[in-house]
């Protein structure tokens, strides 16, 4: 049995977006807008498609996962050492005996740090993860914005690109639960979006090798 499973199941999950990256942005766009840009009132992302193929999230992630792996390894190890201590308690003293309760003490107090740091961990883990996912929030937000003020639009909607199978009807009720039924292809900024991320991406690899 897994460590963590102490205390609750973990839940799954780049960069902050800069404002230097955000203002070159901005500036291509500010470029392209003498050229009066065509109003989008309402467009659509497919979030989900984007977290999947975001070129960083991904490896974040799994950066946090080995983390999370290795420091489970620890924590196992410390508890077994912990079980060992009360094994050999059990054998070398008897139960009630002045020895027998002075270790018994010594060894709840390892146990309680153990949970404690058990505790910890888990709450640094869930933080590395929550920030991952509050940067790419904030990520893509900035760039919805970016193109809203460009183009004048008001309302930007999730939607999900995924298609109907009748060999999966998981993809029945994923479509059918939708409030868009149709959308032109032509107010889909999700490509754009990951095309974006792809860049900012891209930038930092970039300057490094100058």
């Amino acid at each position: 049995m897994r460590v963590w499973s102490l205390i609750a199941a973990t839940i799954l999950s780049i960069g902050t977006f800069s404002s230097q990256v955000m203002a070159q942005a901005e500036g291509a766009a500010g470029a392209t807008a003498g050229a009066a840009a065509p109003k989008v009132i309402v467009a659509v992302v497919d979030i989900g498609h984007i977290l999947k193929n975001h070129p960083t999230m991904k490896g974040q992630m799994e950066a946090i996962q080995a983390s999370m792996t290795a420091a489970d390894e620890e924590m196992g190890q410390r508890r077994d050492a912990i079980l060992k201590e009360m094994n050999q308690l059990r054998e070398q003293y008897t139960e009630g005996s002045p020895e027998y309760e002075a270790a018994e003490k010594k060894i709840a107090e390892k146990d309680t740090e153990f949970r404690l740091s058990l505790i910890k961990k888990k709450k640094e883990f869930d933080e590395a993860q929550a920030q991952v996912i509050y940067n790419v929030y904030t990520q893509i937000n900035g760039l919805l914005k970016m193109a809203s003020d460009h183009y004048g639009t008001q309302l930007v909607i999730r939607v999900s690109r995924e298609k109907m199978d009748p060999k999966k009807p998981e993809t029945i009720q994923m479509v059918m639960g939708q409030d868009v039924l149709y959308y032109s292809p032509n107010v889909d900024w999700t490509e754009w979006v990951l095309g974006q991320l792809a860049q900012t991406a891209s930038r930092p690899a970039a300057a490094a090798q100058r």
